[in-house]
């Protein structure tokens, strides 16, 4: 990987200049940048002062996510997915793009013991929490703080779920946990996020450096591949990339992909056809769709619990958490009724709590 790739895989010409590339980079994803502007370091480039300001707080902002990886893992029994360790499949000093970090536990009491020791000393801005999944339910908690300069960097982020992969909320399922093996688990985490957005440059560079480390076993991807319901998308990733940038020993991985992706189409095919998004709580509960909760205040001090609560009021549900109460919700918008008769329901019950 070095500016020539990176000038490829952007399609910017290199008579452009380092200018375009930057600015072509921050169309394509946010953090690509932050790869860039490592890559121009390392060639010895011309930097302006704010130019090894924003690498600077990108570095810091790097090394603040492997503390907390290291800070939770030495603590908690948790698994990392993409983030860290893609980074380490980089070349000295090309800093890996990172936005967030993913964590994965086995359940809830790691789960929530995990988002205690992130913010008992540092409160974050916000703590989003959603649950999805059923009859088992898995809940995904989100923690957000300022990052370093809150005008230019974006925010700092971190996601803890008790499921890895939760899937396309309908003929592939939730998975909770990640193949053992780095390199599988790597490539299932990006072919994943086919189900939320298009493939995008930085998923091309990853596949490039997966694809030039260590070689991996044929049989075992394809067999990852159909045990996680993701040759589909897996095969599309490895040819989105391999029309970008050379991707190695996976070069082999998606011709012997083809009949493990038309046997997962055909599969999806034949699944019942989906009776459309449940708008009642209760009914989206049971569906297993994802519901989110709607802030509605933190708690303190909740250290006797280890597990969210559902709690059914009128025609709403509250999701009582150890680290505050929400309005579970099925879309973006809540009649303020909705929302004031959930406050209410939340000082009931403070009242009701000896």
């Amino acid at each position: 990987m070095d500016l020539a790739m990176l000038y490829d895989v952007l399609d910017v010409s290199p008579e452009q200049g380092p200018g375009r590339l930057l600015f072509t980079a921050r169309k394509a994803h946010y953090t690509l940048p932050y790869l860039v502007l490592s890559a121009l370091e390392r060639e010895g480039c011309s930097m302006s002062a704010a130019a090894r300001g924003e690498l600077a707080r990108a570095r810091r902002r790097a090394r603040h996510y492997e503390e907390v990886l290291t800070r939770v893992t030495a603590q908690v029994p948790a698994q990392v997915i993409k983030g860290p360790l893609l980074a380490r499949t980089y070349p000295e000093g090309l800093l890996r793009p990172q936005g967030d970090l993913d964590l994965v536990t086995e359940g809830e009491p790691d789960l929530w013991n995990a988002v205690r020791l992130l913010t008992e000393d540092n409160p974050p801005q916000y703590a989003g929490v959603s649950v999805l999944g059923a009859p088992a339910r898995h809940v995904v908690v989100t923690l957000t703080w300022q990052p370093e300069d809150p005008l230019l960097d974006p925010e700092l982020r971190v996601e803890i779920a008790t499921a890895a992969l939760v899937g396309d909320q309908e003929a592939v399922p939730i998975r909770s946990a990640m193949p053992a093996d780095t390199l599988t688990a790597n490539l299932l985490a990006l072919a994943e996020e086919r189900f939320q957005r298009p493939f995008h440059a930085r998923d091309a560079i990853d596949v490039h450096m997966l694809g030039n480390a260590e070689p991996p076993s044929l049989d075992g991807l394809v067999s990852a591949a159909v045990e996680y319901h993701l040759a589909p998308e897996l095969r599309e990733l490895l040819d989105y990339a391999a029309q970008r940038v050379p991707v190695g020993h996976l070069a082999v991985l998606g011709p012997a992909l083809e009949a493990a992706e038309r046997e997962e189409r055909a599969r999806r095919a034949a699944r019942p056809v989906s009776p459309g998004p449940a708008t009642d709580v209760r009914a989206a509960l049971e569906a297993g769709v994802p519901l989110y909760g709607m802030p509605l205040g933190r708690a303190t001090g909740r250290t006797d619990r280890d597990r969210a609560r559902v709690h059914h009021f009128g025609e709403g549900a509250l999701l009582l958490t150890p680290v505050g109460d929400y309005l579970l919700v099925t879309g973006e918008t809540v009649a303020q009724e909705q929302y004031d008769a959930a406050l209410r329901e939340v000082g009931l019950l403070a009242e009701e709590t000896p």
